[in-house]
């Protein structure tokens, strides 16, 4: 009767402890093709991967769309879920180390319109005003280029969730642009802890 007794405690144990340390899913990176200037790309963290919808503005299974260097949330005026975005202005691999959890600090900003410079002067996209600063325009030999600002962001998900995320790049390995890399950390169980 004893020996059972430690086990079942021993167990209760075990598996208490196994649910206090609920741990964000591993960093991962994505690469999304949004080189196309007329369609958005839409992408869950929840199933880490691009998804097809058919209604964005009424559908919560998209987290970010991307159209070239534009990128939503799914919230705000973008759709119906709870899609926000914060900078950190924590930057680069330490930057993304560094961040361990939401802070009360942080100013998540829904999507909404921002004036945008284009060939023919500037258009209002509605988009994330803080994913915005996501890049800079360089002059390159080649002409205009966009470079990562380095910033780590977090986004909030259009179910409420945290995800942690560092954009990377916005060309491919064969230097065609419209092909942002990003580095993600996902909490599925809607704590704010990236640990």
């Amino acid at each position: 009767m004893f020996i059972i007794l430690s086990a079942t405690i021993l167990m209760l144990g075990y598996s208490c402890n196994k649910e206090e340390t609920n741990p964000a899913i591993e960093s991962r990176t994505f690469e999304v093709n949004s080189s196309n200037s007329r369609h958005w790309v839409y992408f869950s963290f929840s199933e880490d991967d691009s998804v097809t919808v058919t209604d964005p503005s009424a559908s919560k299974d998209w987290d970010l769309a991307f159209q070239r260097y534009r990128i939503k949330t799914n919230g705000g005026d973008s759709g119906n879920g709870q899609g926000s975005a914060a900078n950190t202005y924590q930057k680069g691999q330490t930057g993304f180390d560094a961040v361990k959890s939401v802070h009360d600090t942080l100013r998540f900003l829904p999507d909404g319109p921002v004036i945008i410079a284009v060939q023919q002067g500037y258009e209002t996209f509605t988009i994330n005003p803080a994913l915005y600063t996501w890049f800079t325009m360089e002059q390159a030999t080649q002409g205009t280029q966009i470079a990562p600002s380095d910033y780590i962001y977090i986004v909030r998900t259009a179910r409420g969730k945290y995800v942690k995320i560092w954009f990377k790049s916005y060309y491919s390995a064969t230097n065609k642009s419209g092909h942002i890399t990003f580095q993600y950390k996902y909490q599925p169980d809607g704590s704010g802890s990236f640990e």
